[in-house]
């Protein structure tokens, strides 16, 4: 007896054509983690926000800089197809300037495995869909004249690539304080 395996079904969202898109400029601006055991149910909503801050659900860092990388994560095929797309394996470079006040945090957030790592471009958030490995790093050069800040480096792996959102009212332009 022979199998057919018809394919996966998916569903697919309709492209949208203007003549006039809007530009999002890029550089992550500022960087947060979030609990995996939180959950947005609308991530521009500035009360999600506070509620996840003041549970340490939340931490935000307004005032960063950094960039992503996304490589492809390739499967060998069957049949007809050479290789299948499998997901993607995200790399951050973020920046951020409490070097002596984060110590402790980065020490302790470098050994969690609950945390998710998003980021904010000029307007939209981004947030990851799965658990990411956190690699602080505070070098010093040899340059007197430049700052010892945190260097770290995000990974996280998963099939679709983070959607952006518009950012929340209130949480990336100051720093907050919590409850």
């Amino acid at each position: 007896m022979s199998v057919y395996y018809p394919g996966c079904t998916t569903s697919q969202a309709d492209p949208i054509c203007t003549d006039c898109p809007t530009k999002e400029l890029g550089d992550i601006r500022s960087f947060f983690f979030v609990r995996d055991t939180f959950t947005f149910t609308d991530i521009t909503s500035t009360a999600e926000w506070t509620t996840g801050l003041n549970a340490k659900d939340i931490f935000v860092f307004p005032f960063a800089r950094g960039s992503i990388e996304m490589a492809e994560n390739l499967q060998p095929g069957f049949g007809d197809t050479l290789e299948t797309l499998d997901g993607y394996e995200f790399t951050s470079t973020i920046f951020e300037p409490n070097y002596k006040a984060n110590c402790n945090f980065w020490n302790d957030i470098k050994r969690s495995k609950e945390w998710k790592f998003g980021y904010r471009t000029e307007t939209q958030v981004h947030l990851s869909d799965s658990i990411a490995t956190i690699i602080p790093k505070a070098p010093i050069v040899d340059d007197k004249k430049q700052a010892v800040i945190w260097n770290a480096i995000v990974k996280f792996t998963q099939e679709d690539i983070p959607c952006p959102s518009d950012q929340p009212t209130g949480v990336f332009d100051r720093c907050i304080g919590i409850n």
